[in-house]
């Protein structure tokens, strides 16, 4: 807990920053969610589905953040003293990654509340089990993306390099290699979060929809593995590496 305590006491420290990425991120939930609802195509049902869906845009600033609350102490070169007062380096990227996970959890609340509220404007709102359940993926895909960016930052112990890695990676790198081979990119980090968080019923486990593969709960099991898997990579970076 103290470990953790003390990651709350350094993102405290950065406000700037942190509140820069939670107006960015309500104000394209705003945009996002009033637009959708405002359409003229499709009951209210319909479109309160798809104001749901711009809750999604939460998981690239989650994972934007989780980059930042490791690399901030490596780009600050605060990260010798941290790893001086807890020489288990395993233990300080562990309370990274579990206040990685938990801001990952509190944008996606954050862009869902501010899309909900805005659709109310335009549309009746009232949740369906479904919906409530996707949301409930959104916040889980949040909190993976969060973690996986936690890793990668501690990977790479750049924050320029990794915020970068991570815009080549999910623009440019995994776009191109869904055009040449369509079915293998369902199984990357990026297609398995958008399998994760499609919106409609889950699915059974194996069971595919919407155009994929396999299921939403084997979404998450894959999009899970990626999280653990660079996370695991990171800490590994971190133990091994001097600072």
């Amino acid at each position: 807990m103290r470990l953790v305590y003390a990651e709350l006491l350094k993102i405290r420290t950065a406000p700037r920053t942190t509140l820069v990425l939670v107006l960015g991120l309500v104000a394209l939930s705003v945009l996002g969610s009033g637009s959708t609802a405002s359409g003229q195509d499709g009951s209210d049902e319909a479109l309160l589905w798809d104001a749901l869906s711009v809750g999604t845009t939460a998981t690239l600033f989650a994972l934007i953040l989780g980059i930042l609350v490791v690399t901030w102490e490596y780009r600050h070169g605060t990260i010798t003293q941290t790893y001086l007062v807890t020489p288990r380096r395993e233990r300080v990227l562990a309370a990274k990654y579990g206040m990685s996970a938990t801001l990952g959890v509190a944008l996606t609340a954050i862009s869902l509340v501010a899309a909900l509220v805005t659709a109310s404007f335009l549309i009746s709102i009232d949740l369906t089990g479904g919906q409530w359940e996707m949301m409930g993926r959104i916040a889980l895909a949040g909190a993976l993306w969060a973690v996986l960016g936690a890793g990668l930052g501690g990977l790479l112990q750049s924050q320029v390099g990794a915020i970068v890695a991570v815009f080549v990676w999910f623009l440019i790198a995994e776009p191109l290699i869904s055009v040449r081979y369509d079915h293998f990119a369902n199984y990357l980090p990026g297609g398995s979060l958008d399998a994760l968080t499609r919106r409609g019923e889950p699915v059974s486990f194996g069971e595919a929809d919407q155009g994929y593969s396999y299921g939403i709960w084997t979404a998450g099991i894959i999009a899970g593995a990626y999280a653990v898997g660079v996370a695991a990579l990171g800490t590994i970076s971190a133990i091994w590496r001097d600072v």
